[in-house]
């Protein structure tokens, strides 16, 4: 790369460090103001407010207050999509999502998380509002899921039945995590209880209700 090229770069690295620091500046004085005072006291000029910030410059990163809630469940597919990609052929799909998902672990804010799952699971209409997005999500993970094993999702059901259990797994660890208080510190740990939730699941349907069998729990 020649100096030229370096200068050309440069701001367009500062300018997106920037939009990332504003984005992530309103995301944290929203959960807060969320916990401090309840998801519908607050107010988009409260998260700007609290942030020194325009409220027009909260509406060029989220279009309301609760597409800032659910954004990181929304950009999941596309964040995970390029690393699936770069996955061996040959490996399980259970595997192949452990690893990316592990992956992006890595620059989980956990306190973030924490306060976005306790809002999600305190208020009814913020609960209804997550299933739509986890449809969503569904929606996405099962045309991705389909593509890098080469299955028509159309006309196999398996994508999407591996969609929603993925999905739903999250979802109850999460809920899981609330319920008994309990907060995230160490989302690998997570990620791999998660793997453990789904591989169990295929085992239920073999179950009856004179079965001995049971599973560990998750604590």
């Amino acid at each position: 790369m020649t100096a030229d090229e370096l200068t050309e770069e440069r701001p367009i690295g500062r300018r997106e460090r920037k939009l990332q620091q504003t984005r992530s500046s309103l995301t944290r004085s929203a959960l807060e103001l969320f916990a401090e005072r309840g998801f519908d006291a607050v107010t988009v000029v409260d998260i700007a407010n609290r942030s020194d910030v325009d409220p027009s410059t909260f509406f060029r990163h989220f279009r309301s207050k609760e597409a800032l809630l659910f954004t990181d469940m929304d950009n999941y597919v596309a964040m995970i999509r390029p690393l699936l990609d770069e996955r061996p052929a040959d490996e399980p799909l259970i595997e192949s999502f452990r690893a990316v998902n592990l992956h992006i672990s890595e620059t989980y804010d956990y306190e973030l998380e924490n306060l976005r799952a306790e809002l999600s699971e305190s208020s009814a209409e913020l609960h209804a509002q997550g299933v739509i997005h986890r449809e969503r999500i569904v929606v996405d993970l099962t045309q991705l899921i389909g593509e890098h094993l080469g299955i028509d999702a159309q006309s196999d059901p398996r994508p999407y039945l591996a969609a929603t259990v993925w999905t739903a797994a999250f979802g109850w660890f999460r809920r899981r995590k609330v319920s008994t208080h309990q907060r995230l510190e160490n989302t690998a740990t997570a990620v791999n209880d998660i793997v453990d939730i789904v591989q169990s699941t295929g085992t239920i349907f073999l179950l009856s209700p004179g079965s001995s069998a049971k599973r560990t729990k998750i604590s």
